[in-house]
C-alpha cells in the first residue's frame, strides 16, 4: 500500500510513453502517404500483395456510381437512400459480411441487409477517396485519455492519385453542390433539377422554388420575407 502511488505513476508514465512512440510512428506514416485508416471506404478493397494499396471492388464501386448518378439527378441523401432500400441493394455493412471482405464485422445486424440510411449515403458522396486520393489525419486526441475528434480540414493532409479513382472529379464536384441545395419534390418524387442553382440578379439570394400545380416558378426570398429586394417571379 505505501508504494502504490508509485506504481500507479509507472504505469500511466509507461503508458503515455508508449501513445506517444505509437502516434509518432502513426505521423511519420501519413505523412508519407500511407492511409492510416483500417476501414476501406466502400467500394474498395485491400490489395493481398500490398495491404496500404486499395484496388476497385468492381461490384461496390457500380453501387458508388450509381448513388452519385442519383444525387446528380436531383436526389437528397434520404431519398437516395429509400431509393436504394426499395431496389434492394445491400448495405455497406451487409455487403462486407454476404462477401466476406476484411471489413466484416461479427456483430452486424443481418435481419435488415438493404437498410441503407441518408448519414451513409452522405458519407459516401463527401469522401475524396473516391477521386482516387488518400485523406490522412481525419481525428485525432491530445492523449491516451481522450476521445477521438474530427480534426479541421486544415489540419488533415491529402495525397492526390493513390488508388484508381471511382468517379470523375466532374461528377464529384457537381454532387457537392447539389448537396449544398435544399431539393423539393413533386408528387410523382421527382425533383426540379433547377433548384438552389438561381439566384436574384439584384440582391444574389437563392431563389426560392414553389409550385403552382405542375408549373414551377422561383422569387426572391428577401421580397417576401424581409422586404429588401423587389418582386421577382420567374416560371
Amino acid at each position: 500500500n505505501d508504494v502504490a502511488g508509485i506504481k500507479n505513476w509507472f504505469n500511466e508514465f509507461f503508458a503515455k510513453d508508449t501513445s506517444r512512440k505509437i502516434r509518432a510512428v502513426q505521423k511519420a506514416k501519413g505523412e508519407q502517404g500511407i492511409p492510416l485508416t483500417t476501414n476501406v471506404p466502400f467500394g474498395y478493397r485491400k490489395d493481398p500483395e500490398d495491404k496500404n494499396h486499395w484496388l476497385v471492388d468492381e461490384e461496390a464501386a457500380a453501387v458508388v456510381q450509381h448513388i452519385f448518378q442519383l444525387a446528380l439527378e436531383g436526389l437528397g441523401p434520404y431519398t437516395i437512400a429509400k431509393r436504394l432500400t426499395a431496389e434492394r441493394v445491400l448495405c455497406p455493412a451487409a455487403y462486407n459480411v454476404v462477401h466476406e471482405t476484411s471489413m466484416k464485422r461479427s456483430g452486424t445486424n443481418m435481419t435488415r441487409p438493404y437498410a441503407w440510411n441518408g448519414a451513409t449515403v452522405t458519407n459516401i458522396l463527401t469522401r475524396p477517396e473516391y477521386l482516387g486520393h488518400t485523406v490522412n489525419f481525419r481525428s485525432s486526441k491530445a492523449s491516451f485519455k481522450e476521445k477521438r475528434k474530427p480534426n479541421a480540414p486544415d489540419r488533415r493532409m491529402t495525397f492526390h492519385d493513390t488508388h484508381e479513382a471511382i468517379v470523375s472529379p466532374e461528377v464529384w464536384n457537381m454532387a457537392q453542390v447539389v448537396l449544398q441545395s435544399r431539393r423539393r419534390v413533386n408528387a410523382e418524387g421527382k425533383p426540379n433539377p433547377l433548384t438552389g442553382l438561381l439566384y436574384c440578379a439584384e440582391c444574389g439570394a437563392k431563389l426560392h422554388n414553389h409550385r403552382n400545380g405542375e408549373e414551377n416558378c422561383y422569387n426572391c426570398p428577401t421580397y417576401t420575407q424581409k422586404s429588401v429586394c423587389c418582386s421577382h417571379y420567374i416560371r
